[in-house]
């Protein structure tokens, strides 16, 4: 195997982290750049996963960073509403997507 093929496989098997292949895996031995190429690509596929996934945020992280960034801003903090609970954190915090133009409406 060669670079060029090397290559052509991390576009055919991208983020499978399937290293069964002998060939690839004797490539990956002998050949310096694209075993770095591909530690880079395995780094890179982690933190994307990462990114995605949700993660709970701790009590009152929302609120320092507000604060924080009003501080530094000059912006005076704003109250908060009559009804806001700071304590209160959701179950799961999940990726949205609002007006999101590809969603097709019925």
């Amino acid at each position: 195997m060669n670079c060029e093929q090397f290559l052509q496989w991390m576009k055919t098997h991208a983020g499978q982290g399937e290293l069964e292949n002998p060939e690839v895996m004797a490539h990956l031995r002998a050949c310096p750049a694209c075993r770095q190429l591909f530690s880079i690509d395995a780094c890179l596929e982690a933190g994307i996963q990462q990114a995605f996934t949700p993660h709970r945020v701790p009590a009152g992280l929302v609120e320092a960073i507000d604060a924080c960034v009003d501080r530094y801003s000059g912006t005076p903090k704003k109250p908060d509403p009559p009804d806001h609970d700071p304590t209160s954190v959701p179950e799961t915090v999940t990726p949205v997507l609002r007006n999101n133009p590809l969603k097709k409406t019925e």
